[in-house]
């Protein structure tokens, strides 16, 4: 058994899918939901929420042969606008200006879950576990021992690597003894989808209103994706406000970019925290995605980041293998978290400093913000950084080849000029 997953979400399925790229890996993914069907939304990870997936995270998927699928049911983004309610400040950042075909794609967490599972299905070296449940932990010697229950009875797994990814409220991290640092945003996130009267043109407003940062997504069928972090008590009201009550709200907080709404889909709440692991890698353990950090939705970077959690853990298995090295060694482990440290570091701090500075109405916060969006506006090089960065290309997301053999599950080739400056061209448009 080479390496158990506890969580099979969105980021764990993802890195079973990376690592089964090599026929001779033993996966082995423990969820303790059953996995979502093709007509229904029963998996958390995978509800009718949307993503906004960067390059570097398409480009992951790419690898694994799932993009062109996928590719068909995401909404590209081709401009980025940045304003804030009731000032004077606005950014733009274009898909043209960054010599990309998008910024990103938005689509449900849902398509990807269905993806996911196809994939891992048709993979012989995965065996998927659900609904199943971790019940302890404990080292046995050089690996780790995982008690488990599934199909009504308890099995006992011995793995060298356990791979814990089961969410901000994660069990694994509990069994483990992993402290974690919660911060209450006091926010919620209402989430919904609308349909406005006139095309989208694939714009995603980023914008930051009196009650709270307001994400507007564009998604298929020209509809608008709204993340929108308000007050408990203001979501409440506009939980309990009927469709054109709410719609008037929505539009007055967006302003006119968004146009007259017409429809509004179920709205969704969800509270808001950021959520930070005091360890990240043990002996034989490793925790991933939101057990190991959950962002606030602001810059839509929790998933993306974790994405790239993924790739980078993925290279270092891959290529500690290739010396025989031992995947719970735990000096490996942290040659893993070493080379992550400064991307989840700035990513952190960037999703954390700009919900606090955006979510203060302090007039004279209001004047700097709006002055540091002009400004930010004109500074190309500075704005060609922070795309860059947002779109997942400040670090690598190649996929090692070394392990894998012609025709093993998923392996597919990625080009090799796709970390070059005009990289993201060669997704699909």
């Amino acid at each position: 058994m080479d390496v158990i997953i506890m969580g099979g979400g969105l980021v764990g399925a993802s890195l079973a899918a990376c690592l089964a790229r090599d026929p001779g890996v033993q996966i082995t993914v423990v969820e303790k939901f059953a996995p979502p069907a093709a007509d229904t939304d029963v998996h958390p990870s995978y509800d009718a929420r949307n993503t906004a997936l960067a390059n570097g995270t398409c480009h992951i998927f790419q690898q694994l042969g799932l993009w062109p699928a996928m590719r068909a049911q995401a909404e590209p983004i081709q401009q980025i606008e940045i304003t804030d309610q009731g000032g004077f400040g606005r950014a733009l950042i274009r898909a043209q200006e960054e010599r990309v075909r998008a910024l990103g794609y938005v689509i449900e967490n849902r398509f990807i879950g269905q993806h996911l599972f196809a994939h891992l299905r048709q993979c012989p070296n995965v065996d998927y576990l659900a609904p199943a449940a971790i019940e302890s932990l404990s080292y046995q010697g050089e690996c780790m021992q995982v008690g488990l229950q599934a199909d009504g009875r308890r099995r006992t797994l011995t793995t060298p690597l356990l791979v814990i990814a089961d969410g901000a409220q994660s069990r694994g991290r509990e069994l483990l003894g992993i402290e974690s640092r919660v911060t209450p945003y006091d926010q919620v996130a209402l989430v919904t989808a609308v349909t406005p009267d006139r095309p989208h043109h694939n714009l995603a407003l980023e914008r930051f209103t009196a009650s709270g940062p307001l994400a507007v997504l564009p998604q298929t069928d020209n509809r608008w994706g709204i993340t929108w972090c308000l007050a408990p008590a203001r979501a409440e009201a506009l939980m309990a406000a009927d469709d054109r009550d709410f719609m008037a709200a929505l539009e007055q907080a967006a302003g006119p970019a968004v146009g007259r709404l017409t429809r509004v889909g179920k709205r969704v709440t969800y509270p808001l925290a950021l959520t930070l692991a005091r360890e990240q890698v043990r002996p034989n353990a490793v925790v991933l995605g939101n057990a190991a950090h959950g962002l606030h939705p602001v810059a839509g970077q929790g998933f993306n980041m974790a994405m790239r959690d993924v790739a980078v853990l993925v290279q270092t298995l891959f290529g500690a293998a290739e010396g025989k090295a031992s995947w719970g060694q735990l000096s490996l482990l942290q040659s893993y978290l070493q080379r992550r440290g400064t991307d989840q570091l700035n990513t952190i701090q960037f999703s954390d400093k700009l919900t606090r500075l955006f979510s203060n109405r302090n007039p004279l916060l209001g004047l700097a913000r709006n002055s540091g969006l002009l400004l930010f506006d004109t500074l190309q090089g500075t704005k060609r950084f922070v795309a860059r960065h947002a779109m997942g290309r400040a670090v690598s997301t190649r996929l090692p080849e070394a392990l894998s053999v012609p025709g093993a599950p998923g392996a597919s080739g990625a080009p090799s000029a796709y970390e070059a400056p005009s990289s993201a061209e060669n997704l699909s448009s």
